[in-house]
């Protein structure tokens, strides 16, 4: 499976990623500044990591789970706080930030969505890209795994 990892601004780095004895393998395809070097078919199915995406270990876990379900897009915890501000831009409430997640890469797409969003926007933006095909992500999926260690 090709592997499209964004690096906001600068630019595309592709990687070939196979899955080894439960083991993610990620081999460097190269570097490219502009969206149209990507010579893939349109119809080309990658995953996007970006800015958005958690660390390791927790990102390969994710990719894991996620590279064999059906859904288009992860979810990440909110680690910082929420407020509801009014339109004078006063704080008027603080919202518990476990009750929500935000949308995050890895993420689903094809080469052709990474594509036509270089071609109206010139730098990365992942809420962009989100909002240029919402319709292709209907489905999202907290990936979360049960035991992963950090280390400090």
């Amino acid at each position: 499976m090709q592997i499209l990892v964004l690096e906001i601004n600068t630019s595309i780095t592709l990687f070939n990623l196979s899955d080894k004895n439960g083991s993610l393998k990620f081999e460097n395809l190269g570097e490219i500044q502009d969206s149209n070097q990507l010579n893939f078919s349109d119809d080309t199915k990658c995953l996007i990591i970006d800015s958005t995406a958690p660390e390791e270990p927790k990102l390969s876990m994710l990719l894991t789970n996620f590279i064999n379900s059906e859904y288009k897009i992860t979810t990440n915890n909110v680690t910082n706080a929420i407020k509801k501000i009014n339109t004078d831009g006063q704080i008027i409430e603080h919202l518990d930030r476990e009750e929500y997640t935000r949308l995050s890469t890895p993420s689903k797409a094809t080469i052709g969505m990474v594509k036509s969003y270089f071609n109206k926007y010139a730098s990365w933006s992942f809420n962009k890209f989100i909002a240029l095909h919402s319709s292709y992500y209907d489905q999202y999926q907290t990936l979360e795994p049960e035991v992963y260690l950090e280390s400090k």
